[in-house]
């Protein structure tokens, strides 16, 4: 699945949405601006140090794999168990059982994905932080309830420094937020403009690049990303060719003990494959199609 890092390319194509006209809030109401600060507020600082378990479902380069995936303090460990929508077989799955257990005890292989999933956090961080100078909100419509939405468009006084700075500040689209919790629920967008880097020599990231980001509450106080919908394209540093065409859906979240180790983690691995093939299973003995999730005992 991907990494935050992932994550980072993502808002690197926010979803083009033309802005219409919105109504102006009230004196007494916050305004589009003021909101999305304090959303972005929570966003970077939702601290809490919990563990997840999930079901990823990811589709890239034509090809749809079905990952169980463990969050560990040593980092995330997965299990492919499902290919284009095919079970794996014996085989395949004695690969994958292997392919885990050498992971778990190669230390410079884990140490490397820690790593670099630190950095793409640190990287992820700086992007969010920028947003709300980088873009001017309005609301969509007059805000009512909970639930609103906003557009957004580059802050013409905001002066990107940087790669992602710049491809950032050609982003428009809109943002729906949670009011009561003041948290991102998602963002559609597109970049608005070819974003160019050394006048085109060094390479550059194409107008019209897509993207689409959900996220839930997961917790009373922690929200996970459960889509992450990307579509960019562009040449970046010496013409080497960049193409992003990928979609990663996460659901059945439950939560895992913070201590959580890599060896544990394989066996909740080991018992998703053992769900997974027994519903396949039970599936074909109906003759129904496999469902692209679990078969497990808390459902």
């Amino acid at each position: 699945m991907p990494s935050p890092g992932k994550l980072v390319s993502a808002l690197l194509g926010l979803l083009f949405v033309i802005p219409l006209p919105a109504q102006q809030p009230k004196p007494s109401q916050e305004t589009a601006q003021q909101l999305v600060r304090d959303v972005i507020w929570n966003e970077l600082h939702d601290t809490e140090q919990s563990h997840w378990e999930y079901l990823s479902i990811q589709t890239r380069s034509g090809q749809t794999l079905t990952r169980e995936q463990v969050e560990t303090s040593q980092g995330p460990v997965f299990r492919v168990l499902d290919r284009n929508g095919t079970p794996l077989d014996a085989a395949q799955q004695q690969r994958e059982a292997r392919r885990v257990a050498a992971y778990i005890h190669d230390p410079s292989a884990i140490a490397r994905i820690r790593r670099d999933h630190q950095q793409d956090q640190a990287r992820l961080i700086s992007i969010i932080r920028m947003l709300p100078q980088a873009f001017l909100f309005q609301y969509l419509s007059a805000p009512s309830g909970d639930i609103v939405r906003l557009t957004f468009r580059p802050n013409p006084a905001f002066v990107p420094s940087g790669y992602d700075a710049r491809v950032v500040h050609a982003l428009a689209g809109t943002m729906t937020v949670n009011r009561r919790y003041k948290r991102m629920i998602d963002m559609h967008g597109v970049i608005s403009q070819t974003v160019n880097f050394g006048y085109g020599v060094l390479g550059d990231v194409d107008q019209g690049g897509s993207f689409e980001i959900h996220r839930c509450q997961v917790s009373p106080s922690h929200w996970k990303t459960d889509l992450v919908n990307v579509q960019v394209k562009g040449k970046l540093l010496m013409f080497k060719s960049v193409s992003r065409n990928e979609r990663e859906a996460r659901r059945e979240f439950r939560r895992v003990a913070k201590n959580t180790t890599l060896a544990q983690a394989k066996h909740l691995l080991s018992q998703a494959a053992a769900d997974a093939t027994l519903q396949a299973q039970l599936a074909a003995n109906s003759g129904q199609q496999p469902a692209a999730t679990r078969f497990s005992s808390d459902q």
